[in-house]
């Protein structure tokens, strides 16, 4: 299962995602030993009954980003490549095979909003299947419309999104 680069694509749920989650975790604990604090399957290959691009998200939290500085060398023998932005609190890590991308990870600090969003709003999908269905029917709509512009499908998701975290806070008070 992969995506070419800057695609969008859907694909019906099937548990493979977290079959390759899994696996991928067991090699990020190696990579990362004592730094990862926690390793997650996050976004939509996380969501049970969710369609999604077939690429497996993966949350590491970490005490702070600049740690990722002391292991970066361990992924240069690996098919992985990264990309660190320190001002968006995210080390982000493509695996990958030539231009067909099979895994995201994410790595961001553990008491930062972002991951804790992260989080947050994959267990909320999880547990509403109501707002699951509109998420899905959204997805479904901007793939269409953006099925050759990855950034722009990405971003018109972004206020369900935040909809959903604040309704999810909401609940949590």
């Amino acid at each position: 299962m992969t995506l070419e680069v800057g695609t969008v694509k859907l694909e019906e749920y099937t548990s493979k995602w977290n079959e390759m989650y899994k696996e991928e975790k067991h090699n990020l604990k190696r990579l990362f030993g004592k730094y990862a604090l926690s390793i997650e399957h996050i976004g939509s290959t996380s969501i049970v009954g969710l369609k999604a691009k077939p690429i497996v998200d993966i949350g590491i939290g970490v005490e702070k980003l600049q740690d990722f500085e002391l292991i970066k060398d361990k992924f240069t023998a690996y098919p992985y490549s990264y990309k660190l932005d320190y001002d968006n609190d995210e080390v982000l890590i493509r695996k990958h095979d030539n231009d067909f991308v099979t895994h995201l990870i994410h790595v961001m600090r553990i008491d930062g909003e972002r991951y804790k969003n992260t989080i947050l709003f994959r267990n909320y999908l999880n547990n509403h299947s109501d707002v699951l269905k509109d998420y899905q029917n959204l997805k479904e709509q901007l793939a269409k419309k953006y099925a050759n512009e990855r950034k722009k499908y990405t971003a018109s998701k972004n206020d369900f999104i935040q909809q959903v975290l604040k309704k999810a806070k909401d609940e949590t008070i």
